[in-house]
């Protein structure tokens, strides 16, 4: 394959790589700021006790400023009801214990969780009782039969239904780990849009214009490759639920690192596509506007794709091309010609000895 087209390819997926990473770090300090995890973790919990009505009640503006701004009121559970056993749960110290005042722990260990509920269970309707009687006493027909099928034939004491709340526990939480990694990748989408406009990161006309200019595409590629090898934009995975997150001065601090890499790019206003339509018109103005949209949103998709997707292609690219970073040239090694100091005619030490 001709040289050309891969330092094409590669000076796109560094360009894509590039706002990539800055998009994640956006997207990282508005979930730790508005302590989205946490959220999403509790909408699994409702959904894992079977208690899915009481979702809407935790949803609005009102409750996401309080949240923002660390008021104990943020997360409201008292909206589920006196009789929620989520609300009872989750507001249990083993779990409150995990997070900061007027925060929620955005990741509880299964154990913990299950433990939780069990103490939950026997504080509100007396120990000593089997596990059938006390998820009969909770009233909750789908949970009762969910965590009675999964005790199955053996023991019917509470270690055999805190060891079914952690199984079910970490099977939900499975299920919320996926449903994070889509939203993740809508917001990833909707701020690659932002940036891409806000910038002028035009995947069309940077295709065209490293295309058209072999010494662009070349220095691009060799920018993109010694980057790889040198390690500095190498992605770290993306959180998810289930792992703790970031403090939003680090992403803040992250993405601004990653604003100055794209920066340097060649990309930005003032745009050469409205610059060839200014004095046509008010139609070749729509058209050039039209052509810059969809190349916005072509960096906004390739963005949503994440970082690890276009590290990795990167180095493939690079495979494929058979060379990596351009090896820095190695200077010899100076040669010390030792000299040696004879002692002065008069018995001194000589200078420098």
């Amino acid at each position: 394959m001709s040289s050309h087209y891969l330092d094409v390819a590669i000076g796109l997926s560094y360009t894509f790589l590039a706002v990539s990473l800055l998009c994640s770090a956006t997207r990282e300090a508005i979930a730790s700021l508005f302590q989205t995890r946490a959220k999403v973790l509790l909408d699994g919990v409702l959904t894992m006790l079977h208690e899915p009505a009481g979702k809407p009640r935790l949803r609005g503006v009102i409750p996401s400023i309080k949240r923002f701004l660390r008021m104990d009121q943020g997360f409201n559970l008292a909206k589920l009801g006196p009789h929620s056993l989520s609300a009872a749960v989750m507001t249990h110290p083993l779990i409150t214990g995990l997070a900061q005042q007027g925060r929620m722990p955005s990741y509880i260990p299964s154990a913990i969780f299950a433990r939780a509920f069990v103490s939950t269970l026997t504080a509100k309707y007396g120990k000593g009782q089997t596990a059938a009687l006390l998820l009969a006493n909770v009233g909750n027909e789908g949970l009762s039969r969910t965590l009675l099928a999964l005790m199955g034939e053996g023991p019917d004491d509470l270690a055999a239904l805190e060891s079914a709340v952690r199984t079910w526990y970490d099977t939900v939480m499975d299920r919320i780990t996926g449903w994070y990694k889509r939203r993740s990748q809508l917001v990833l989408f909707c701020v690659g849009l932002f940036y891409a406009g806000a910038m002028n990161i035009d995947a069309l006309q940077l295709s065209q214009r490293l295309w058209s200019d072999n010494a662009a595409a070349a220095t691009l590629a060799q920018q993109g490759a010694d980057a790889i090898a040198a390690g500095r934009m190498k992605p770290v995975a993306a959180a998810v639920t289930g792992a703790p997150a970031a403090t939003p001065l680090s992403q803040v601090l992250e993405a601004k690192k990653d604003s100055q890499a794209v920066l340097a790019l060649p990309i930005g206003w003032p745009s050469s596509r409205f610059a060839a339509a200014g004095g046509q018109g008010v139609g070749a103005f729509m058209a050039a506007l039209a052509f810059a949209l969809m190349g916005w949103i072509v960096t906004a998709f390739a963005s949503s794709l994440g970082a690890p997707f276009w590290f990795d292609g990167i180095g493939w690219l690079l495979a494929l091309r058979g060379s990596g970073a351009k090896p820095a040239t190695e200077q010899p090694a100076p040669v010390v010609i030792e000299t040696i100091s004879l002692p002065s005619l008069n018995g001194a030490k000589p200078a420098g000895a």
